[in-house]
């Protein structure tokens, strides 16, 4: 089988979806790879380093005529042209939201398969893509808030007098929130925060964090705010209105990683704000890494689709489409 590799360096993408380490796994398998030319560039890994370990590179056109491509992102509807019956696409289709384009890809027969829709079960924590970029995304947003803050996080008692610590609220407390809490408080800063989920509260203090029903009564007293509150398929939940914003401590970091959580508008000049749902871009190599062993995890796990039962509970909820037709949980 030819395993092709997508190069993403559109829409501002810095992964790539098999490294040299996943490469050389799938060579081993007795897979040829044809890595696109400039795929890895932007995670720290370049060609050479692919056609060292027996891989090829080439043109997009080499990828797309492999049996299995696989991507970070959606093919581009300039792509669609050359996919075949047949063929396996295997990426994230988290941001392809446009039904008439999935129409589209479903035309063009190939296989589809979702890795953004891998289920939460015990059988698939190898292969999923959203918690592994989810933790990745907590750390980084947890990691530029204490970067931006001006103050020390942990409290330092010195001969020059006490320093005391940093106070973070985290709204949403899923895989993102709570690798956000846990940086956090290991780096000596006090933490409340608060989640939907009736259980949130047994987790949130389990990494040190203080469990609030209601975090955003919080924020005005607050130096750091992490938003992660994000709703499947829906706009995000508008959680924290402007005017908590507009009266936190001087020089807070505020940091949206749901791109709808916190209100828009006008914000103090000392307050550093950002708002990104793709903070796993920042850290490129590392989400690489992780993203490409989630790829070849649900791979191996199926034999390369020789053991394709479509009434497997994974399988079930990642096939997007398959012979032409539209399946699974398209909504």
């Amino acid at each position: 089988m030819k395993i092709g590799v997508m190069n993403n360096f559109w829409r501002e993408e810095t992964r790539v979806c098999a490294t040299p380490k996943s490469v050389a796994a799938y060579i081993k398998d007795g897979h040829d790879v044809v890595v696109e030319k400039g795929a890895g560039q932007k995670s720290g890994f370049d060609d050479e380093q692919y056609i060292a370990i027996g891989a090829k590179t080439g043109l997009r056109e080499n990828v797309l005529n492999c049996d299995f491509i696989l991507s970070v992102l959606p093919p581009r509807q300039n792509d669609l042209a050359f996919l075949k019956e047949n063929q396996w696409l295997i990426c994230d289709l988290t941001s392809f939201d446009d039904k008439a384009k999935m129409q589209d890809l479903a035309k063009t027969d190939v296989n589809v398969i979702d890795l953004g829709k891998m289920p939460r079960i015990s059988r698939a924590q190898s292969m999923d893509i959203l918690s592994s970029q989810s933790m990745l995304a907590g750390y980084k947003a947890a990691t530029m808030a204490l970067n931006r803050l001006s103050q020390t996080a942990p409290l330092l008692m010195t001969s020059a007098g006490t320093l005391f610590p940093a106070k973070a609220v985290v709204i949403g407390a899923g895989v993102a929130g709570m690798q956000a809490i846990s940086v956090l408080r290991r780096m000596g800063a006090n933490v409340v925060a608060s989640d939907i989920r009736s259980e949130s509260k047994t987790e949130i203090e389990s990494v040190g964090g203080k469990f609030a029903l209601n975090a955003v009564h919080e924020v005005k007293t607050a130096n750091i705010l992490i938003c992660s509150a994000f709703s499947k398929g829906k706009k995000p939940p508008l959680l924290v209105e402007k005017e908590y914003v507009q009266n936190m401590p001087f020089a807070s970091v505020v940091i949206d990683m749901a791109e709808g959580n916190v209100e828009t508008g006008f914000i103090r000049d000392d307050i550093y704000f950002v708002r990104d749902k793709y903070l796993e871009r920042k850290v490129a190599l590392s989400a690489s890494l992780l993203f490409s062993n989630n790829v070849h995890a649900f791979l191996k796990t199926f034999d390369y689709m020789k053991k394709a039962d479509f009434e497997d509970e994974i399988l079930r909820d990642v096939l997007v489409c398959a012979n032409g037709f539209l399946r699974g949980r398209m909504k």
